[in-house]
């Protein structure tokens, strides 16, 4: 029996150092955010996105496998996509296949959600406040006649937004703020500097590291 005794102890003494450089790694990796493309993306739209997270957020980006859009989200008298049913599919349907803390949809068609007594809202995007879930949608983003770049540079303020949200951050007073509330105008998207004021930035920074 004590040779029993004295054999598990020289394991553990010669394992421990390989055990605390596992705890080590997993005490230091970065969270993971999923972007999950919804039927066909551009790739150009998904590497802006990803690259705009990753000048953010002190994270991980991993970009998923294209899944269909899913037909219940489907509004069929306006021809758009349910916001909110697509943040329940995002969380209960789709499977990863990784880990991960937030999971970013983004799509090409338009999408809507109910904003006080109208049912059928065109928005930007949506995000679940303190949640695990967001999408956005690039249907709006060339509004104005955007050339390519003003289109990628609101595409990335829409997604950190609504990352944002997720991460319990709401609409700031602010101005120039990232979390400013859009209200259905890009002129607002426009107008935010792409980053967070001080005080939405002090609130990021007690669950996550922010740059």
């Amino acid at each position: 029996m004590n040779r029993i005794f004295s054999f598990l102890y020289a394991l553990c003494f010669f394992l421990q150092p390989f055990v605390s450089d596992a705890a080590e790694v997993v005490a230091n990796a970065k969270p993971v955010i999923a972007l999950q493309p919804l039927g066909d993306c551009s790739a150009k739209d998904i590497e802006q996105a990803k690259m705009g997270i990753l000048a953010l957020y002190d994270c991980e980006v991993k970009v998923a496998p294209m899944v269909a859009l899913p037909q219940k989200a489907f509004y069929e008298p306006r021809a758009r996509y349910r916001a909110d049913t697509l943040l329940d599919f995002l969380a209960v349907d789709v499977k990863l296949g990784f880990d991960c803390v937030k999971i970013d949809g983004i799509t090409q068609k338009d999408i809507s959600f109910t904003k006080g007594e109208v049912y059928d809202w065109g928005i930007f995007g949506l995000g679940s406040l303190d949640g695990k879930t967001c999408v956005i949608s690039t249907f709006r983003l060339g509004a104005g006649k955007a050339d390519e770049s003003l289109k990628m540079q609101r595409l990335i303020k829409v997604i950190n937004h609504e990352i944002g949200h997720t991460f319990g951050l709401e609409h700031c007073p602010a101005k120039g703020c990232l979390m400013q509330d859009a209200k259905g105008m890009i002129k607002t998207v426009d107008g935010e500097n792409g980053s967070f004021c001080e005080s939405c930035h002090q609130r990021l920074e007690k669950v996550l590291r922010v740059k």
